[in-house]
Parts: structure tokens; C-alpha cells; sequence
């Protein structure tokens, strides 16, 4: 089916998505030994991202950082870090028609060699396959395990704040039994407790006292004589 309009010349393809490739080779838009060409643009692209960015155009550092793995990126990518080198002013020509900057001529290379034989599009095939019949299917099983996850924390989270609703309640009436009434924070009780120990010590004044009396002498020899 071929659209017409403002779209005319696009055929719009209705297969199953990992028959793209399929389709590319049956009506020869690719040709059988693109795999070999394939091969050598990954090549040149491993290459290109084994090379330092050049500090003239930062957005190629973001496009593609060091460390990027050349199985992640396309024909498209490759596209953009090409335009970020234009765009940076990197794309004077010389004489004979080739990019004067190396990493501009580098990146022209890969785009052209891509778009030759069109086995950007076998690649980009690929890279829908993959991205539709495995990473897809990860990230949904990886949402779906969040989102349980996401949903035992939301119910343990009411149940922590039942539990610290409880304790709260539980905290005031101990302060009410105590007589400490509303104002029981750390500070009331610790001034409390500073002057329990002043009147413990009276207390415990009296208690050695007794301990010391004739009548205190009394009762334990007559205890001692009753264990024995």
C-alpha cells in the first residue's frame, strides 16, 4: 500500500516487527551480504567511540559518554553525534570535499557507510527485534516487580504509622499516670527525674539510719537466731 499526499512514496509496512529484516532482503532494499558491511561500520563505530571526545563539542561527550557500548547505538545515534559536530562549527570541508576535523570526518564515514546498500535500516531492524522481544518484556517484568514492591512499602508504611499512632497514645497516658499532664517532652522528664534523685537522697538518708539503730541490732540477731 502506498500512501499518497503529502506522504506519497512511503509504503507503510504491515508485517510482524521481527520479520522487518525479512522484508528488507526480499525486496532487495538490502542486499544479501549487508552483514559483512554491517560488520565493518560496527567496526569503524567501535573505533570512533574508542577515540576522546573532542572538547570543542561537549553535547558528543553527552550523545555518546566514555564508556558507551557500541552494541547500544544505531545508525540514528551515530546521525546525532554527527549533527552535534556540526553544530559545534567542526564541519569546514577541505579542498577535496572531506571534513577537515577528524572526528567530524570519522563520524561522516560511519553515517555514510551506513546509509550505503541502506543497511541502516537492516540495522535499525535489528535493533527493533531486540529492543521489542527482550528488553521490553525486562523492563515490563522490572515495572510490574517495582510496582509490587512499591506496594508492600506503601502497606508497611501504614502499618509503621498505626504502630507509632499507638505508641504515641500509649506515651501520653503513661505522662497522665505519671501527673506529668500535657507538657511531656524529654525536658519535663528529665527535670523530674533530677528531682526524684534530690528527694531519693533524704530518702535514702533515713533508711541507713534505721539500719544503724538498737532496734534494727535487735531483729537481726533474732533473725539470725530463727535461721539457724
Amino acid at each position: 500500500k502506498v500512501l499518497r499526499g503529502r506522504q506519497a512514496g512511503m509504503e507503510v509496512v504491515d508485517i510482524p516487527f521481527d520479520r522487518t529484516t525479512e522484508w528488507l532482503l526480499e525486496r532487495r532494499i538490502v542486499g544479501a551480504s549487508y552483514t559483512k558491511s554491517l560488520r565493518t561500520v560496527h567496526a569503524r563505530l567501535a573505533a570512533a567511540l574508542a577515540a576522546e571526545r573532542p572538547a570543542e563539542a561537549p553535547a558528543v561527550a553527552q550523545l555518546v559518554p566514555p564508556g558507551t557500548e557500541r552494541a547500544s547505538l544505531t545508525y540514528f545515534d551515530a546521525k546525532a553525534v554527527m549533527q552535534a559536530l556540526l553544530d559545534a562549527g567542526l564541519g569546514e570541508k577541505t579542498l577535496f570535499g572531506g571534513y577537515s576535523n577528524a572526528h567530524t570526518a570519522q563520524w561522516a564515514d560511519i553515517v555514510r557507510r551506513f546509509e550505503a546498500g541502506s543497511i541502516h535500516l537492516a540495522d535499525a531492524a535489528s535493533a527493533m527485534a531486540q529492543a521489542v522481544g527482550y528488553e521490553l518484556p525486562a523492563l515490563k517484568k522490572e515495572a510490574a516487580r517495582a510496582e509490587k514492591e512499591l506496594s508492600e512499602l506503601v502497606r508497611r508504611q501504614g502499618e509503621y504509622e498505626r504502630l507509632a499512632a499507638a505508641a504515641e497514645e500509649r506515651y501520653v497516658a503513661a505522662c497522665d499516670k505519671k501527673g506529668l499532664g500535657t507538657d511531656c517532652s524529654r525536658e519535663e522528664i528529665g527535670r523530674r527525674l533530677r528531682e526524684s534523685r534530690s528527694l531519693l537522697r533524704a530518702t535514702f538518708a533515713r533508711v541507713a539510719a534505721l539500719c544503724q539503730s538498737e532496734e534494727m541490732g535487735g531483729a537481726v540477731e533474732y533473725y539470725l537466731a530463727y535461721v539457724r
